[in-house]
């Protein structure tokens, strides 16, 4: 397995991989999905060397996409959203997932992020790290309520890296994650 930015010339084929992907889950058509990984890149948020496909053999098998995301309206320079996050049907649960996040964390980390918001399934982000938000003072808006606060979780890039900062998770920046 092979972890690499995007290029330009895939993003159509990226945001349709991403579809597919999520129109198979029992939660998501992918329409949202889809549309998200459009408006990230259209967005200032967007930061290209963390939009990221894990590629075997030539074929991509992964991606995941880690942006910017104000924090109260502030500290858009400091936290990443990490959304959405895809594996190919067949190879999920063969380590594709492990692989392509433990390395966009690694480069987040080395890029001097904060920190790292993530909404999902906590059983499986708290294996990266990953804990309940609040308990960073990091809260969802009452615009976009996550299933339970167990689902918004937060994660530390560095030492004390949320000790600064608190507030609310907005998704309204995205008109996609709004409807």
């Amino acid at each position: 397995m092979k972890i690499r930015p995007v290029k330009k010339e895939e993003y159509r084929s990226i945001e349709d991989f991403v579809y597919e992907i999520f129109r198979n889950t029992t939660f998501s058509d992918g329409v949202i999905e889809k549309a998200l990984v459009r408006e990230i890149r259209e967005k200032p948020y967007y930061i290209p060397q963390l939009d990221l496909v894990v590629e075997e053999e030539g074929t991509i098998i992964g991606h995941c996409i880690l942006s910017k995301l104000p924090i109260s309206h502030g500290h858009e320079h400091e936290i990443l959203m990490l959304s959405p996050v895809s594996v190919a049907i067949n190879k999920q649960r063969h380590g594709v997932g492990t692989f392509m996040l433990q390395e966009g964390i690694t480069l987040a980390a080395n890029m001097d992020y904060k920190g790292i918001i993530v909404e999902g399934d906590p059983r499986y982000y708290q294996r990266f790290g990953f804990k309940t938000s609040t308990k960073y003072g990091i809260y969802a808006s009452e615009k976009n309520l996550p299933p339970s606060d167990e689902n918004l979780m937060a994660m530390e890039l560095c030492e004390n890296g949320l000790e600064t900062i608190s507030g609310e998770v907005d998704y309204s920046i995205y008109h996609s994650l709004t409807h």
